[in-house]
C-alpha cells in the first residue's frame, strides 16, 4: 500500500467531513446550532448584577444597649443581637389535634399568644434590630430566632412536608424546598399576600449539615424577599431549648 497515498485520501475525507459539518451547521436553526470555538457573541457585553457582599451573622450575645436605643450599622460587617430582656421560648402543650393550647406553656410574650390577642409588633422595631440585607440569607442563632419568634415574625420550615408533621416551630408554615411543586406554589402563595418582602423572615431545617434552609432562602431571594434569617442550628436547637412546638399541619 503507498502511504502517501493513504495519507493524502484520508486527509482528504476529514477535509470533507468538516466542510460538511460547518455548512449543516450554518445552516441549522438557532436553537439547534453549536457555537464554534471563539465565537463568544457577548464578550463585549457586561449585565448588570447585584453587588456580592460576605454574609454576615449575628452574634447571640447581646451588646449593652440602653432601652430604646438599637443599632444602625452596615449589614454585611455588623452583628446584631436579639434584646437582651428577651424571654427564652417555653414548651408549648400541644392538643389532640396539633394545635398549640394557648397559655400552656408558652410565654406571655410568644408569638403564639401575641397572635392569639391580634396583636402585631411595629415593623420599625423588627427592622432596628435585624435590617433588610438583600443578600441571599444572613445566619442567626438560636437566641435571636427566639427574639423574633416572640414578636410574631413569619417562620418557614424547609425540611419535608412528613417531617414537618411530625412536629415543627410553633406558627411556622411547611416550606418543603425538595418537595417543588409544593413549595414553588407557596412561594407564589406568599408572594400573592403582598407581604413588606423589607421585614425578616426567619427559615430553618435539621442544622448541622442540612442545606435545605439556604437552598429556600436562595428561591425566596429569586422572589423578591430583602431579609431572610436562616436559623443556622435548626428545629434540633430550638426543641432543646424548649421553643413551643407544634404537630400536624400540612402534609
Amino acid at each position: 500500500m503507498n502511504l502517501r497515498r493513504f495519507l493524502a485520501e484520508a486527509g482528504t475525507l476529514v477535509g470533507l467531513s468538516v466542510a460538511c459539518a460547518l455548512v449543516s451547521n450554518a445552516l441549522a436553526g438557532k436553537e439547534r446550532r453549536l457555537p464554534l470555538p471563539g465565537d463568544y457573541p457577548n464578550a463585549t457585553k457586561v449585565t448588570a448584577g447585584r453587588e456580592a457582599r460576605p454574609l454576615a451573622s449575628f452574634e447571640a450575645e447581646p451588646p449593652a444597649v440602653a432601652p430604646g436605643v438599637t443599632e444602625s450599622s452596615s449589614p454585611a460587617t455588623s452583628r446584631v443581637s436579639p434584646s437582651p430582656e428577651t424571654p427564652a421560648a417555653s414548651p408549648a402543650t400541644p392538643s389532640t389535634s396539633g394545635r398549640t393550647v394557648p397559655g400552656e406553656g408558652a410565654p406571655a410574650g410568644s408569638s403564639s399568644a401575641a397572635l392569639a390577642r391580634g396583636q402585631t409588633v411595629p415593623p420599625a422595631e423588627l427592622l432596628g434590630r435585624f435590617p433588610a440585607h438583600g443578600q441571599p440569607f444572613v445566619e442567626i442563632t438560636g437566641e435571636a430566632a427566639a427574639w423574633l419568634h416572640a414578636r410574631g415574625v413569619l417562620f418557614l420550615d424547609a425540611r419535608r412536608s412528613r417531617d414537618f408533621v411530625q412536629g415543627h416551630v410553633s406558627e411556622a408554615r411547611s416550606f418543603p424546598v425538595w418537595e417543588a411543586e409544593v413549595v414553588k406554589e407557596r412561594v407564589e402563595g406568599l408572594v400573592a399576600e403582598g407581604r413588606d418582602l423589607s421585614l425578616p423572615v426567619v427559615l430553618y431545617c435539621s442544622g448541622g449539615d442540612c442545606e435545605d434552609s439556604h437552598m429556600l432562602a436562595q428561591t425566596l431571594f429569586g422572589a423578591g424577599f430583602e431579609n431572610l434569617l436562616v436559623y443556622r442550628d435548626g428545629f434540633p436547637d430550638w426543641v432543646k431549648r424548649g421553643g413551643a412546638v407544634r404537630t400536624g399541619g400540612p402534609a
